[in-house]
C-alpha cells in the first residue's frame, strides 16, 4: 500500500481561487475524471406541479475536483440537472461519448438522488464500458455494500472523507490501469465478483481542510449558470430558454443567491431525525468531535463567493460550545474588514447573548438567525434534542434578538418522535406566542422525512415508529414514485394519530394537512397554483408526473 499521501496540502496556494468567469479549457475526449452532481430529476408537489429538486451540490464536490486538478488530472464537474435545465435535449450519454472519461464519480450525498444515481450510473456503464465508476457521499457511504449489490454499473464506493481516496483511485485508473484498488483507503469495491472493503484509514485533517478550495466553479460545466438554478426547478413544456428564464425570475423574486459556507466537519449531537449526527459521523467518517477551518480561509471563501456573484451564504455548523468563540471571532473580523455578506445562520442550540450581539453587528437586511426547537413541549424536546433548552430560554433569546433588530426564524417539526395530537397543541401555543410577542421573529414548520443513518432510522423501536424505508432499495422504491416529494413520502408512520398501524399514504396526507393548516399563510395562492397547473396540463404546457421506477 502506498503510504505517501497523494495530496500535499502544504503545496497549495493560500488564496481561494475562483475562475468561474471563464471555464477552464479541457480538450474534448480526454478526461481523466468526471465528477457528477445528481439532482432529483422528478419531484411532484401540487402547487409546483412537476419539478427538479436537490439542485444544490454537496459543498465539498468542487473541492474534490480541485484536489484532482492539483494532482495534474484532467477533471470536470457536471451538474446533470443544470445541463437538463439549460437544454432539455441534453444527453448524458452523448456527453460521455465526447469526453470519454476514464473515471466517473457520482455524488450521492443527499438520499433524494438515489434513483437518479442508479439511472445515470447505468447509462454511464453503457456509454463508456471501460470507465471506472464510483460513488461517494453520506448516503453512498452508509449503503456502500448494498449499492454494489443492487447496482452492477458501480465498481466502487468511497466511504467517508474522500480527498486522499480520490487521489489514490486516480493513480490507479489513470496510471497502471491494473484495476487493483487494494491500496486506496476508505474504498469498498469489487474484485473477481467479491466485495473488498479496504481499511478506513483516511480522515480529513485540519491541515487538509484548510488546503481545500471550495470555489472551483471554473471546473464546473456552465459554472456561471449554477448560482441562478433554483432549489426547485419547475418543469414545463415550454422551450428550454423560456422555461429557464421563468425559473430564474421566480427564484430571484423569492431568494438571493446563497452558497453553503464550508466552516468545518463533524458533529457532537444526536438529533433523532438527522443522518449527519455524531453516531453517523463515527460510522461513516470514523470522526469523533469536530474540526474547523481557519478564520482566514473562511474569509477567503467569502471573498471568492462575492467575486463570483453570490449575495450571501448559509451556515449549518454550530457544534456547541466550540462554535461560540469561533463565530464571535469570525463576525468581529468581518466587521473590522467591512465585509458585507448576507448570512443565514442555522443554530444547533441556543446562542449566547454575546454571539447575537456580534452577529447583529454584521447582519444585513437578508440575514437571519435560524433555530429549530422542533416542538413546543419541553419534555419532548429533552428526548429528541441533544442540546436541550426550555421554551422560556428560547423566548428570552428571541427577545434579545428582537431588541438588537436581528431577524429570527423558528423551525418546528411536525411528527417529532413520541408526539401526539395533544402534544402538538403545545407547539401551536409556542408558535402563537412567538408570532404575537416579537416583531422580527417568524415561525415555519417542516415534515420529517426518514433519512439514512439517523438515530430513528437505526433504531425505530426506540422511537416508537413503524419504519417503511430502511434499505437502499427501499429509498429507490419510494423515490421512484411519480408522486414523490419529501413532504408526501415520509418513510414511516407513528402514533401521532393514535396508532402507527395507519395506512402510510393517509398518514403522510394528514401530516401535510397539519402543516398547511397551521404554518402556511399562502393557502389561497396554493389553491390558485393548483388550478393553473391543472389547466396547463390540459393545454399541454405543463407535464404530467411519470413513474421513475428503476428496472
Amino acid at each position: 500500500m502506498n503510504t505517501q499521501p497523494a495530496v500535499a496540502p502544504t503545496g497549495v496556494k493560500s488564496a481561494e481561487r475562483v475562475q468561474g468567469a471563464k471555464e477552464a479549457p479541457v480538450e474534448q475526449g480526454v478526461l481523466d475524471c468526471l465528477l457528477v452532481h445528481v439532482a432529483k430529476s422528478q419531484t411532484y408537489y401540487p402547487p409546483l406541479n412537476v419539478y427538479q429538486s436537490s439542485n444544490q451540490m454537496a459543498i465539498g464536490l468542487l473541492a474534490l475536483a480541485d484536489v484532482a486538478d492539483r494532482e495534474g488530472y484532467r477533471v470536470r464537474v457536471l451538474h446533470e440537472g443544470l445541463e437538463a435545465a439549460i437544454d432539455k435535449r441534453f444527453s448524458f450519454s452523448d456527453y460521455l461519448h465526447q469526453r470519454k472519461p476514464r473515471t466517473i464519480g457520482f455524488s450521492l450525498h443527499f438520499h433524494h438522488a438515489c434513483v437518479d444515481m442508479v439511472r445515470l450510473a447505468t447509462e454511464a456503464r453503457s456509454a463508456v464500458p471501460s470507465a471506472t465508476i464510483f460513488t461517494g457521499g453520506f448516503t453512498a457511504s452508509f449503503f456502500a455494500r448494498e449499492i454494489l449489490e443492487a447496482v452492477p454499473a458501480v465498481d466502487a464506493v468511497i466511504q467517508g472523507d474522500a480527498e486522499e481516496p480520490l487521489a489514490q483511485l486516480l493513480q490507479v485508473t489513470c496510471g497502471s490501469g491494473s484495476h487493483d484498488f487494494s491500496g486506496v483507503p476508505n474504498l469498498v469495491w469489487r474484485r473477481n465478483g467479491e466485495f473488498v472493503e479496504n481499511p478506513r484509514s483516511y480522515q480529513t485533517s485540519e491541515e487538509m481542510l484548510n488546503s481545500l478550495v471550495y470555489t472551483r466553479f471554473d471546473l464546473l460545466e456552465h459554472g456561471r449558470m449554477y448560482p441562478k438554478l433554483p432549489k426547485a426547478f419547475i418543469k414545463t413544456n415550454l422551450p428550454s430558454k423560456l422555461n429557464l428564464k421563468l425559473n430564474e425570475k421566480i427564484s430571484a423574486e423569492r431568494h438571493g443567491m446563497f452558497w453553503g459556507l464550508p466552516v468545518g466537519r463533524g458533529c457532537v449531537f444526536r438529533c433523532f431525525y438527522c443522518g449527519g449526527g455524531a453516531k453517523s459521523q463515527m460510522r461513516i467518517n470514523q470522526r469523533k468531535g469536530v474540526i474547523f477551518r481557519s478564520h482566514e480561509k473562511v474569509i477567503e471563501t467569502i471573498h471568492a463567493l462575492k467575486e463570483f456573484g453570490y449575495t450571501g451564504c448559509y451556515v449549518s455548523f454550530d457544534p456547541h460550545p466550540w462554535s461560540h468563540e469561533y463565530f464571535v471571532k469570525l463576525f468581529h473580523m468581518l466587521r473590522e474588514r467591512k465585509i458585507k455578506f448576507d448570512f443565514l445562520y442555522s443554530g444547533w442550540g441556543l446562542p449566547s447573548n454575546e454571539f447575537l450581539d456580534e452577529f447583529a453587528k454584521i447582519a444585513t437586511p437578508r440575514s437571519a438567525f435560524l433555530i429549530s426547537p422542533e416542538t413546543g413541549s419541553d419534555e419532548l424536546r429533552r428526548k429528541c434534542k441533544t442540546n436541550f433548552y426550555t421554551n422560556q430560554q428560547l423566548l428570552d433569546k428571541l427577545e434579545h434578538a428582537d431588541r438588537l433588530g436581528l431577524r429570527t426564524v423558528c423551525y418546528f417539526c411536525i411528527g417529532v418522535a413520541g408526539e401526539t395530537e395533544t402534544e402538538f397543541t403545545k407547539t401551536l401555543a409556542l408558535k402563537n406566542e412567538i408570532e404575537t410577542r416579537f416583531q422580527l421573529a417568524k415561525t415555519e414548520a417542516f415534515l420529517i422525512e426518514m433519512e439514512p443513518g439517523a438515530p430513528w432510522h437505526l433504531d425505530p423501536e426506540r422511537y416508537h415508529i413503524h419504519q417503511l424505508r430502511r434499505s437502499f432499495t427501499d429509498f429507490v422504491r419510494d423515490q421512484s414514485s411519480a408522486w414523490y416529494s419529501s413532504m408526501s413520502h415520509l418513510g414511516y408512520t407513528s402514533e401521532f394519530f393514535g396508532s402507527s398501524a395507519i395506512d402510510p399514504a393517509v398518514f403522510d396526507q394528514k401530516m401535510l394537512k397539519l402543516r398547511c393548516k397551521h404554518f402556511c399563510n399562502q393557502n389561497l395562492k396554493c389553491y390558485a397554483m393548483r388550478g393553473v397547473w391543472s389547466l396547463s396540463r390540459l393545454a399541454g404546457i405543463a407535464p404530467r408526473p411519470k413513474n421513475q421506477l428503476c428496472q
